[in-house]
């Protein structure tokens, strides 16, 4: 297992040149490899080469520099899921996370911190050359504009959920938002809407690649808009947004639980191919599937009782989604949603693309804001439509109030268990921690913990950057 622990850097990249990606072209569009390095002034002077910039903004999300930032779900849910009561860790590595005592000289928050605003840097330089652009062919401008703005909400709205008030920087000067202090979080989150909406009207229906959901579509930005607006408590957007994406069945349906997280998936509204070889599949199966399941763990994340518990043995989640292995009588568990640890053999192309957003989300989403507004049988429909899908009991037609929110909150333990923080954020966003996180971890809760600190590295470099209580 690689370090999670890497050396600091500056806040923002301290260069007025776009990094692209020489990787993939052929699975976005087929633009020919771009170069390593393209002056920001120049590249968007034709179809090709903006394309290439934002094929690198992907390509940075999901390389194997990025492993363990909030880009990237292996990192996310890893780090995420021990916060809350999902994961544990085979040695101490990481009890920092999941003893809930990050500190500030923590070298992965650095990390975090570093790689989100670095491709936020790039978004905003995409944002800028394509805005009144008129060398770059209309429609092409506006596919990539939208991905451009797509790019930046998300990465915006992962930094905020984190870390709470952050840096809101929307321009590419660097040397002043260098110096930028902390904007509020709901600030944060409208920006993140202001972009999506944006995105919206830029983007199609279509994928830009056939055959390939690699690459964001209206789709795409109607589901982040669904998530954004559930965390603002907008139930009503919620539930539109998230019946806009449910409604586009020649699109998204809703496959067997062994179906979900193949590269293939009907159910996928947006994946990240990983950086490398083509045949490289995800990483979050590269950590959470064991090098060995013959002998006792050392290096590998485990599963704790509560999602182990949250399943019933007839519900197909359990038996699809759960691996298992016996060393001298104790039985380990591991998330198994995507099950190929290794490359494609022979060269092939991968069969497994982390999967960003998809439809159960979106069924969860939308019982979520039913429930909230007080339409208790249109939330249990949604809830047992994914329940039919996985053979469980469906839940029983009477269920309101509190009982039916904490039905929807164990529903989305079931679904999303190790998959981009969901179960840490849920928490936090419905103050269920304390009661939840208090008790599974034997010890007082202290809401300081569900923010983490801002870097130390960051607070000496930026002046005007604060500290998060608590740290």
């Amino acid at each position: 297992m690689k370090s999670l622990f890497r050396s600091s850097r500056l806040l923002l990249p301290a260069a007025t040149f776009l990094l692209l990606a020489t990787t993939a072209c052929e699975s976005f569009l087929d633009v020919g490899p771009p170069p390593t390095q393209v002056d920001s002034a120049t590249v968007f002077n034709t179809d090709a080469s903006a394309a290439g910039a934002v094929i690198g903004l992907y390509t940075g999300l999901n390389s194997s520099s990025s492993v363990f930032g909030i880009t990237n779900s292996a990192g996310l849910s890893t780090f995420a899921g021990l916060a809350s009561d999902e994961l544990t860790y085979a040695n101490t590595q990481y009890d920092q996370y999941r003893l809930n005592t990050i500190t500030p000289t923590n070298g992965s928050i650095d990390n975090f911190w570093n790689l989100t605003y670095t491709s936020i840097y790039q978004a905003n330089t995409i944002i800028a050359g394509l805005q009144n652009n008129t060398t770059v062919t209309p429609a092409v401008r506006n596919q990539l504009l939208g991905e451009a703005k797509f790019m930046r909400a998300f990465l915006y709205f992962q930094m905020a959920n984190i870390f709470g008030d952050v840096p809101l920087i929307v321009t590419t000067d660097y040397q002043t938002s260098g110096k930028q202090g902390r904007a509020p979080k709901a600030e944060v989150y409208a920006q993140a809407v202001t972009d999506l909406l944006e995105a919206k009207d830029l983007l199609v229906a279509a994928y830009p690649v056939a055959n390939e959901r690699t690459r964001v579509n209206k789709g795409a930005a109607t589901a982040l808009l669904a998530r954004v607006y559930l965390y603002q408590q907008n139930w009503a957007g919620a539930e539109a947004q998230a019946t806009e994406v449910i409604n586009q069945t020649t699109l998204y349906q809703l496959p067997a639980p062994t179906q979900n997280f193949l590269a293939s998936s009907q159910e996928a509204i947006w994946m990240l191919r990983r950086g490398g070889a083509i045949s490289n599949n995800s990483f979050e199966a590269s950590y959470f599937v064991p090098a060995s399941l013959t002998a006792a763990p050392t290096a590998t994340f485990l599963l704790n009782a509560p999602v182990i518990n949250a399943l019933a043995d007839n519900d197909l989640r359990k038996t699809n989604w759960i691996g298992s292995f016996t060393v001298n009588g104790t039985t380990y568990r591991y998330p198994n949603k995507y099950k190929q640890r290794a490359a494609t053999a022979g060269g092939a192309a991968a069969t497994e693309h982390s999967q960003v957003l998809r439809l159960g989300e979106q069924y969860l989403i939308r019982a979520e804001a039913r429930a909230r507004q007080n339409n208790s049988s249109g939330a249990i429909a949604d809830l047992n439509t994914l329940r039919a899908r996985a053979s469980a009991t469906p839940l029983a037609t009477t269920l309101s109030g509190n009982d039916l929110l904490l039905a929807v909150e164990s529903e989305r333990q079931r679904e999303l268990f190790a998959e981009w923080g969901h179960r840490w954020f849920d928490l936090i966003r419905t103050g269920r921690a304390a009661a939840v996180l208090g008790a599974f971890k034997n010890k007082a809760w202290d809401k300081n913990m569900e923010v983490w600190p801002i870097p130390n590295p960051q607070i000496l470099a930026n002046p005007n950057l604060t500290q998060n209580p608590g740290y």
